[in-house]
């Protein structure tokens, strides 16, 4: 029998999930950026909404297998679709967005993902 799934992690992973990443290049160094990758509706738009704003601070972050994770996948997104270090960075995202709403997980999505509004 399987073990019952934990529904706000599964929100959060499936808000992770809707996000696609990207690699634009400006007059500086490459920047790797995240958006919807289509209509979402409901707790899974909010959880989105959250990884998004995690995801612009991913950079500066203290968690260092993210910021890792988010360096690899912005390199390899420069040379190929790169979906080994797709998945891992989507891993740690959604860790770093579990770890900062798991207290509260309605309340801290609302606020993480208010920030993107």
């Amino acid at each position: 029998m399987d073990a019952p799934v934990d529904y706000w992690p599964q929100v959060v992973r499936q808000g992770v999930l809707a996000l696609g990443f990207s690699v634009h290049r400006g007059f500086g160094a490459p920047i790797l950026s995240a958006d919807f990758i289509g209509p979402l509706e409901g707790w899974t738009r909010r959880a989105a909404q959250a990884a998004l704003a995690m995801h612009k601070e991913a950079e500066l972050s203290d968690d260092e297998q993210l910021v890792q994770a988010r360096l690899r996948l912005l390199a390899a997104l420069e040379q190929s679709a790169a979906a080994d270090e797709l998945a891992a960075y989507q891993d740690r995202l959604a860790r770093a967005v579990w770890a900062a709403v798991r207290q509260d997980p309605p309340r801290r999505i609302e606020a993480l993902g208010h920030a993107e509004d």
